[in-house]
């Protein structure tokens, strides 16, 4: 590397480069940046199948907006410098902690599915949030309709005229979205590989009557109230049937799924909040 050690090397301070993208000379990725341990690089990442590597900090060669840029091509590392090979040459010289050295492929993968780029995410939560809507259409699952009958009887009471009908129909499009279940999620799934994530999100939401914070409130009510076998039953529900592996399926997707700007939800808490402050 041709740097001094000023502001204009980029590898200067080492700490600010954890977690960014690590790619080969020839424009593969191999990973994400997860520790320095004396003059090694570790690098990790895949969900699937998780690769890791210890690479001299010597065959760094640049940092562009992707990432860190090798000296090296995908061959030379996967053949040089990968954990089967480097293992036992590391660990008899100690030069890295036996720590660094586990693997540990759970959270490997974990910190990849963090780190990587919005759109291979947004990819990734489609999938699983399609997952989601054949498990509905498999089980015949559509979303409870209580809580719209709760919203259209209030509104029938405190509203008239025309400011009822206005209030009627989007209501009522939410609950024949919601009726679709599966392919309401489904069509979530498709905006999210489009990048459309706020209203994927919304949809997914919609077609599932349920998020994280219903679940927990349902198994925390039953256990409140003493019923912990009730909330060991809906807990057992959700892990094993099609619908209840449907709902997780569509929570991951939502958790997964990485959008720019506020939140449909965001955007609708800050205009009332608005209103009431004017």
């Amino acid at each position: 590397m041709a740097f001094t050690d000023d502001n204009n090397n980029p590898f200067s301070d080492w700490s600010t480069l954890i977690n960014k993208s690590v790619y080969s000379i020839d424009g593969r990725r191999l990973g994400l940046l997860r520790k320095i341990s004396y003059d090694y690089m570790i690098v990790s990442g895949g969900l699937i199948k998780l690769s890791r590597y210890f690479i001299p900090k010597l065959v760094a060669e640049s940092v562009s907006k992707k990432g860190i840029v090798l000296r090296i091509t995908t061959y030379e590392a996967r053949t040089q410098y990968s954990y089967a090979r480097m293992r036992n040459f590391i660990s008899s010289l100690k030069l890295v902690p036996e720590e660094n050295i586990e693997r540990r492929s759970f959270y490997d993968r974990f910190i990849t599915l963090r780190y990587t780029t919005r759109n291979t995410r947004n990819r990734f939560a489609g999938a699983i949030a399609f997952v989601s809507g054949i498990l509905f259409l498999l089980s015949g699952y559509k979303a409870n309709l209580a809580v719209y009958h709760l919203i259209e009887n209030e509104a029938r009471i405190h509203a008239g005229g025309e400011l009822l009908i206005f209030i009627l129909f989007p209501i009522g499009i939410l609950a024949l979205l919601s009726q679709l279940g599966g392919i309401t999620v489904m069509m979530g799934a498709v905006l999210f590989v489009a990048n459309r994530v706020n209203i994927g999100k919304f949809l997914v939401i919609i077609g599932t009557g349920q998020g994280l914070f219903t679940i927990a409130l349902r198994i925390g009510s039953e256990i409140w109230s003493g019923n912990s076998l009730l909330a060991n039953n809906y807990v057992t529900w959700l892990t094993t049937s099609a619908t209840g592996l449907g709902i997780l399926f569509a929570i991951i997707s939502q958790s997964v799924s990485k959008g720019e700007g506020n939140s449909i939800y965001s955007k609708v808490l800050g205009h009332l909040l608005k209103r009431n402050n004017s």
